[in-house]
């Protein structure tokens, strides 16, 4: 017997024709109308218009001139709140060698703020596995998270060199390596940058990879001894906190060599760059390339 008739004999009515009487009283929410419109071009014209009512052009049609100093911010993140916390939720979990490394910082009382975290831990170790690097330098270990994710994403057969200025960080940062599945990998050397890179380059090593984040007022001679031969032709520099020239107090001159080396590498005609608005700036340097590959130095 059909649904119809099983209605009739129990004594309720035919329900294709009583559902028709209840989708009438059903009133649709205009406000969530407006905010799902049918398709991508009405959402487009209807809601994301609006909301961009105050948006900035996104495109420079040429290079701007150097500044003095940087212009003011006034704040001390380039995000609201809950926009890191969001990306990291996303991101893929920290690594045991990467938690460990956390919880021995925060129980040797080391400045925890100066660890690169979950999202640029997981970033290095992407770009090493990405360019496929066997060779790193990473100037400035502090307690070693960027050394160990760059050591993460490389093979069993690369190293990372790692430089580090006060003895007792250090002592920290190996405890963390010798503690890791990948601390065979990492070299600490302790020392001043500039001279520990001289050294480097007199012994004509090179690097796939050199992350910067040491003494900000030593980025730029940090930047031409990389140039200047120990980054390989092909090779990528990432330097962290290039965006705390915005961040910083106007009146640390931190803030004011950071913008002197961005400058730097803006003008600097051997290589393209790009300044990631991650955690504090991260700026990616590569050699110019031309159609017939590398231009070198």
């Amino acid at each position: 017997k059909g649904v119809q008739v099983h209605c009739h004999e129990v004594g309720l009515q035919d329900p294709s024709a009583t559902a028709q009487d209840a989708f009438k009283d059903l009133k649709v929410d205009e406000n969530e109308k407006e905010a799902n419109p049918k398709s991508y071009n009405d959402w487009i014209n209807s809601v994301q218009t609006k909301r961009n009512n105050d948006w900035e052009f996104n495109v420079q049609f040429k290079q701007p001139e150097d500044t003095e100093s940087p212009p003011d911010f006034n704040k001390f993140t380039l995000f609201h709140k809950g926009v890191e916390n969001y990306a990291m939720n996303h991101t893929t979990l920290a690594s045991e060698n990467l938690q460990n490394v956390a919880r021995m910082t925060e129980e040797q009382h080391m400045f925890s703020p100066c660890m690169v975290g979950t999202l640029e831990s997981q970033f290095l170790k992407m770009m090493c596995q990405i360019k496929g690097a066997k060779k790193c330098l990473d100037i400035g270990t502090f307690t070693g998270m960027s050394a160990i994710a760059m050591a993460e994403g490389m093979p069993a057969e690369g190293q990372v060199i790692t430089l580090e200025l006060d003895q007792k960080i250090a002592d920290v940062a190996q405890a963390g390596f010798d503690a890791s599945s990948v601390g065979q990998k990492i070299k600490v050397v302790v020392g001043t940058a500039v001279e520990e890179m001289k050294k480097l380059a007199d012994v004509a090593e090179t690097f796939d990879i050199i992350f910067i984040d040491a003494e900000k007022e030593g980025y730029i001679a940090y930047y031409d001894l990389a140039m200047g031969g120990l980054l390989k032709d092909d090779g990528i520099m990432m330097v962290d906190n290039s965006l705390c020239a915005l961040l910083y107090d106007k009146n640390d001159i931190r803030s004011q060599r950071l913008h002197e080396f961005n400058q730097h590498v803006k003008n600097d005609k051997r290589v393209e760059q790009v300044v990631l608005t991650m955690r504090e700036g991260v700026t990616i340097v590569r050699r110019v390339t031309g159609r017939h590959g590398l231009t070198g130095c």
